[in-house]
Parts: structure tokens; sequence; C-alpha cells
């Protein structure tokens, strides 16, 4: 086309393009085939371009379109490029039909905007779903919540029952009969463990778990560990070495640093043919402990070393002579050895046994603060004994706040300028060993502790040797419902030629039924309730000595029930026995802990009677202390 737009020269394929003939064209003003929309205000385009010819492509950023001769119109792509020629400056335009490009353009669109649809609906049902993965978790939650009080109060009735039993107090049994009430006992804690395991992996998983770091010796704890073990592997005929370096002190939770060892341990027994041998090492790198269990058992195979640490995972083969378990044992050991700072390895192929080792960092976590700010007001303890109860012990009374002295030795006992004189001593004269009854006597005649309260734990036939040698109690082990008899015993106000009345209170019949038998059994009149409003109103007629309460009941709950109690003069020094079956939380155990006197009797049995004994020497030379003063 010259300047002013007149065509003058067309190829064939513009009049294909255009529907018009090329005479048609010739001659005419670019505009007829500008579509009708921009068409009037084209020359001041055509104009701005004359004035600065260059090679470009027309209306860049635009949507062109061309119109044909019938009217229609289609989307076009323009090059301009200007010419000189004889006949002076003219213009080239080169013209693309798109109408296909553009189809498939609006089709790739569409598909977009259908896949950006669908995405956003399948975000919008993963959202759905993850608030119902959430729902799901907290329902969760609340069942293994539920669990822990549903399925522990009925197994601690079994077990109640059948330690009952076993004591032969509603005559005796024989042979065959004492084989059966072994095995409900047996096996029932078995259960419980199992329940406690898949509690232990909830909590984990929750964030509710929590570690309680002291400094120990690692190759102490995990010697002691190893020798609860040993009846186990001495049925298999399989030998325990151990190969550790000591001392090597550590700070972590010493009882899961011992679960950790349990669960390795345990695992190493059961998937070991009969005299095989498991290695137990111990040793330090640089700012690290390492530990380590061998065995010549199965092996696993590679696929399955990765699975092994899944929650319920469990291997095809076993060997004889250790029962199943739930499968949760190393997934609880992976996170235990991970929440100290740590990781877990395992070497292992099928028929060439397995090495698991774990690497703990030695100061890997501390000491938590409430312990440090209380250490300096808690009064001291001091711990003399290795039995197998030794570190639930020291690690229960650490909780609580009290500084544990662990000593093994009488000298180790001693009072020293750090430590002063403690406020208790605790002996446990259930194991073999250095510590015992000579012991006692060493420390009773050690003028700095001749009047110290002390507390030993021994079996039933010693009771009457410890309380005649000055022992201030004297616990039976293995502690069951005697547990409660012995806090009643001291705690019961008693009226002189009556049987102390003791209220019971639990929705629970069968736990009701236990404590009936085992009060009635100890010379107790049991009083029960199945619920608080029942309580209240045997409580507003009724002379009560001592109180049993469940803390979960519907309806009104035991804490609501003791807060009732509390608020009524008459009741105020009633001795308080709290059953639970799980941890109380920090809340909830200040409603507790007010006047009132408030004991916990918790799922292990050993922890009640022992706190409460400890408690009552403490307060005992606390009342002593501010006499003398």
């Amino acid at each position: 086309m010259e300047r002013d737009g007149t065509i003058v020269l067309l190829n064939a394929a513009a009049e294909k393009m255009f529907g018009y003939r090329r005479e048609d064209l010739l001659g005419q003003l670019i505009e007829v085939l500008v579509s009708g929309a921009v068409r009037e205000r084209h020359h001041e385009h055509r104009d701005h371009y004359a004035e600065h010819p260059i090679t470009r492509p027309m209306g860049i950023g635009l949507e062109l379109f061309a119109q044909r001769k019938d009217g229609s119109q289609f989307p076009v792509e323009i090059s301009l490029s200007p010419i000189r020629s004889s006949q002076g400056s003219r213009v080239i335009a080169i013209v693309r039909d798109i109408t296909t490009r553009k189809q498939a353009e609006a089709k790739i669109n569409a598909i977009h905007q259908q896949f950006a649809a669908e995405l956003a609906a399948t975000n919008q049902q993963l959202e759905i779903r993850n608030r119902e993965v959430e729902r799901a978790n907290r329902l969760k939650s609340e069942f293994l919540a539920s669990m822990s009080h549903e399925l522990r109060t009925p197994l601690h009735t079994v077990i109640g029952f059948a330690d009952l039993l076993a004591e032969e107090l509603k005559g005796a049994l024989n042979a065959d009969q004492r084989r059966f009430v072994g095995h409900i006992q047996r096996d029932s804690r078995h259960l419980l463990e199992l329940i406690n395991d898949v509690l232990d992996i909830s909590k984990i998983e929750s964030g509710r778990l929590e570690l309680y770091p002291e400094l120990f010796n690692a190759a102490g704890a995990i010697a002691e560990a190893v020798a609860g073990l040993r009846p186990l592997a001495d049925n298999k005929q399989i030998r325990i070495d151990e190969k550790l370096d000591s001392p090597l002190t550590i700070t972590a939770d010493r009882l899961r640093f011992k679960e950790i060892l349990y669960n390795l341990v345990s695992n190493a027994i059961k998937f070991t043919p009969e005299k095989g041998q498991i290695t137990v090492e111990c040793h330090e790198q640089p700012e690290t402990v390492v530990v380590a269990v061998t065995d010549t058992g199965v092996g696993i195979h590679t696929s399955e070393q990765q699975a092994i640490f899944d929650k319920f995972y469990q291997l095809g083969s076993t060997t004889r002579g250790v029962r199943e378990g739930t499968g949760l044992g190393l997934a609880i050991t992976k996170n235990l050895v991970e929440m100290h700072g740590g990781r877990i390895e395992l070497k292992s192929a099928p028929g060439e046994g397995s090495r698991f080792q774990f690497f703990l960092p030695r100061n890997g976590l501390e000491s938590p603060i409430r312990h440090a700010k209380n250490k300096k007001a808690t009064r001291s303890i001091v711990l003399v004994g290795a039995g197998q109860a030794h570190d639930r012990i020291v690690d229960f009374l650490t909780r609580k706040g009290y500084e544990v002295i662990d000593a093994q030795t009488t000298s180790q006992a001693e009072p020293s300028p750090e430590t002063g004189r403690p406020a208790a001593i605790v002996l446990d004269l259930t194991a073999p060993g250095s510590v015992n009854w000579q012991t006692f006597q060493r420390l009773r005649a050690h003028s700095d502790m001749a009047q110290v309260p002390s507390l030993i734990m021994t079996a039933a036939r010693n009771r009457g040797i410890a309380m005649s040698l000055g022992a201030n109690a004297a616990i039976v082990k293995p502690i069951d419902p005697a547990v409660l008899l012995e806090i009643l015993k001291k705690e019961a106000l008693h009226t002189p030629g009556e049987p102390s009345r003791i209220l019971v209170v639990d929705d629970t019949q069968d736990t009701r039924e236990l404590l009936d038998v085992t009060l009635r059994s100890a010379g107790f009149l049991p009083v029960l309730a199945s619920s608080g409003e029942q309580a209240l109103e045997t409580l507003a007629r009724s002379p009560i000595s001592a109180i049993i309460v469940d803390l979960i009941m519907p309806a009104m709950s035991g804490l609501e029930l003791i807060l009732h109690i509390r608020q009524n003069s008459r009741l105020a020094k009633v001795p308080i026995v709290v059953l639970r079956t799980e941890e109380i939380d920090q809340e909830n155990e200040q409603i507790l802990s007010g006047p009132t006197k408030v004991l916990f009797l918790e799922a292990s049995p050993w922890k009640e009677e022992f706190l409460s004994k400890i408690q009552e020497l403490l307060e005992a030379a606390i009342d002593r202390d501010a006499e003398r003063a």
C-alpha cells in the first residue's frame, strides 16, 4: 500500500483470506479490510506509522481483527515493514489468520479454568478432610482418655480380686486354683502394660509426654534394666553380656532411658532363638553416649528395616519364649530417643542377627526449671538400695519436687556439709545386695541420723523386725490393696469401740465391691455410694471417718464432690483418698492441694503408700522442727 493507505499489491492468499477478487481490492484504502470497530480511526494509526516507519508488529498488546468481504471478522497478526521503491515510500503488511491458534488458546484456557475449578474444589475437599482428620485426632485423644479410665479401671478390679483370691482371705485354694489365679494376675498385668503402651504413643503424638531429666550413671541404669530382663533370657537359655564404660554420666530422663533399653533388650530376647547371645554395650564419644544392643536372632530383611519403627508394625517371624505385644515398642523407643535430641540406627540381615544402636547427647536436656527453683527449699530424702523399683521411686519423688540423695552404702547416706541432715531415710531391703539390717542399724547409730524418720521396704514377714529396730514405717512389697488399708489405718479418725466408717464413692459396681471386701477384711465398715449426690446425702446424715472417691464419675465428678466437702466446716478434717488411673493436670492438682488432706491412689501400686508414708514422715519432721524452734 501507498503511504496514504491505497492498496497497490496483494497475493492470492489475501484474496482467499478476505474473500475479494484482486481487481476489487487494488486501489481501495486498507481500511476496507479493517474491522468496523476501529475503521474510523485507523487512518490516525496509519499516519503515525508513516512518521516513524520501522519494521514492527502492528497493535502491540492489542487483539486485532480483520474483516472479510461478507462482513465477518477474524483474529489476525500483522507485521509492518517500510520499503522504498522507484514509486516512492510504501508499506508491506503481512497478515496472518490466527483463528486456529485462538481456538486452541481458548480450549487451553477453558481446560485451565476447568482445572483451576477442579483444583479449587479438590483443595476445598482437602480442607474439609483435614478438618475431619483434626476432628478424628481429637476424638481419638478423647477416646484414649476415656479408655484410660474405662479399660484400666476394670483391669485394676480384675487384678484386685485376683490378689484377694491369692491371699486366700475367703478360704484356702487348691493347687489348680492357685495356678488359675496366677494366670489371671499375670495376663491382666500384661494387658495393662499393652494399654499403657497405647496411651504412651498417644501422649507422644499429642506432645503431652514430658521428660524429667537428671544427671545419672548411664551404665548403672543399663545394668539395672538388663537385670530385670534376665529371667526372660534365662527361660530361653540366652546369654546376655554387658560391655559398659563406667562411670559414664548423662543428663536425661532416667525412667525413659531405661524404658528405651527395656524395649530393645526385650525385643532382642523375643527374636533370638534358644541358646543365643545378646550383647549390650555403652561407651562415650565426644559429647555423646552410644548404647548398642546386638543379638544373634533371626535378623531383619532390608525391606522391613525402616517399617519396624512404624506404629503397630510387627515382624512376621518370631521365636518362642516371649508373648507378642502391640507393635508399639520400637515406635515409642524411636520417639523417646528423638525427644532426647538423639537418633537410633539399625544394622541387620536375615539369619545374622540385629544391632540397634542409639546416640544421645550427654547434656542434651536441661533440668526442669520448677525443680531448680525448689531445690533449696525442698528437703532431701536419702534413698538407700538398688531394688527393681529403685529408679521408679527416684523418678517419682523427683517429679514431686523432692531432692533424692541416691546412696548405695552407709557412708553415702550420712549427712554432709553439702546435703545437710535429710528429712527422711528410705531403705529398700527387698533386693539382695550390700544393703541389709546392719546398714539400717549403722545409720540409726549415727548421731546426726538417729532422729531422722525412716521407712523400710521389706517382705511381709520382716515388717515386725523393721518396726522393732526403730523404723517409723514398713512397707510390704509388692503393694496391692494393702496400700489403701495402711493409709486408712494411719489417717482415719477412729471412734473407740466402733469400726471406722469409710465412705466409698465410685460409679463402677465392681470397684465398689472390691473395696467393700478389702475394707471389711481389715475391720473397717464400708459405706458405698455410686455417685457424688448420693455421697453428699450420706455425709449429711452419718458420721464418716474417711472418704474414698473416684475422680472420674458422671454427673458430679470427684473434684466437684471434694469442693462440696471442703465447703462444709464439719467435714474439713475428714481425710480423702483419691482414686485415679491417670495424671492430674496442674489446675486440678491445685484444687486438690487445699487444707483437706488428700491422698492419691495411683495406677502403679507401689507409689501410693510410698508417697503417703514419705509425706507423713516429712510432715512429722517439719512439726518437730517447728516445736524445737
